[in-house]
């Protein structure tokens, strides 16, 4: 269920209690979190804590513990008394997970591509390789890139596109995302009942090429549709060559050379361009193989499932 958090952090009791109506009988809750960082919250403390006062608000007679980065499972008191160790921790999770699927012996790597956020997380031997494990830390050492498929501002992947023959310099306001991008080059499906994109309209090829022309100071009338599916592929293209120069350095910090590489998450298309334009020939997999299309597109959750029926 997605769920603006945001814009609403009031509302997610709400939005919980409906989770739980959906679901299947449980007795026991794990929790993974990554919306502390959201600008609603005043620290990543505060949104730690809201998150864990909000779900133990709503699942008050069920036995609640929340992964941490360090690979634990600590109480909802636990978890209060280090938010730092709390926050973040989805991209753990999956890549403890994802760990069962490689060699007792060798390099490998896992990529999530989701709507915010590129994920690197590096293997070797089995095991977790991370250099960072705090959000400032995997900036640093690459292993955490800002940019997704759906809600990265087109002014944060680039400053100038080619339109007419010339350097156009972007205008810097939130005009349009990389939804609109994907749109437009046929590789995230319409949706018209989703409205969270950068005008409110809906998340429509039209829509969106109206929203790219903004970018250039334009509207639709004035740009055609070759215009708008050229700078599509130029973002597209600027938007690889950041990210796979992260890999890079990402992967350089051990010195490693996957020899398997599991994708994961609704970006898998960008993912594929990446690890294409750094050259990597191994194995590929991809998580909806491993597990379900439905289990891959909540894969942090899945993980942790499966992570705490084992180790509870």
């Amino acid at each position: 269920m997605e769920f603006p958090l945001w814009k609403r952090r009031d509302d997610l009791p709400e939005i919980l209690k409906e989770v739980r109506e959906h679901s299947p009988v449980f007795e026991r809750v794990a929790l993974t979190m990554t919306g502390e960082l959201a600008d609603c919250f005043g620290t990543k403390q505060e949104g730690v804590r809201c998150i864990l006062s909000a779900v133990q608000s709503v699942f008050d007679d069920s036995e609640i513990k929340v992964y941490l980065t360090t690979g634990e499972l600590a109480t909802v008191s636990g978890a209060a008394e280090r938010p730092l160790d709390a926050a973040a921790s989805n991209w753990h999770a999956l890549g403890s997970y994802a760990c069962r699927h490689f060699p007792a012996t060798g390099d490998g790597a896992v990529i999530d591509v989701g709507s915010t956020t590129i994920d690197f997380v590096p293997i070797r031997n089995g095991k977790l390789a991370n250099v960072g494990r705090t959000d400032p830390e995997r900036l640093l050492s690459g292993e955490l890139v800002y940019s997704g498929v759906e809600r990265t501002p087109i002014c944060a992947m680039a400053q100038t596109v080619q339109l007419r023959g010339e350097e156009c310099p972007l205008a810097a306001e939130l005009f349009a995302t990389s939804l609109d991008i994907f749109l437009v080059m046929g590789q995230i499906d319409e949706a018209t009942e989703n409205h969270e994109t950068a005008d409110g309209r809906p998340a429509t090829r039209e829509f969106a090429k109206s929203r790219l022309a903004r970018m250039v100071c334009a509207d639709a009338e004035e740009l055609t549709w070759t215009e708008v599916n050229e700078m599509a592929r130029e973002l597209f293209r600027k938007q690889v060559k950041f990210a796979a120069a992260r890999w890079q350095h990402a992967i350089s910090a051990h010195s490693l050379s996957p020899e398997l590489v599991v994708i994961s998450g609704h970006g898998d298309f960008l993912a594929e361009a990446i690890l294409d334009a750094v050259g990597v020939s191994s194995q590929q997999i991809y998580l909806s193989d491993l597990i379900n299309d439905r289990a891959a597109r909540c894969g942090p959750a899945f993980a942790l499932a499966v992570y705490a029926e084992e180790n509870w």
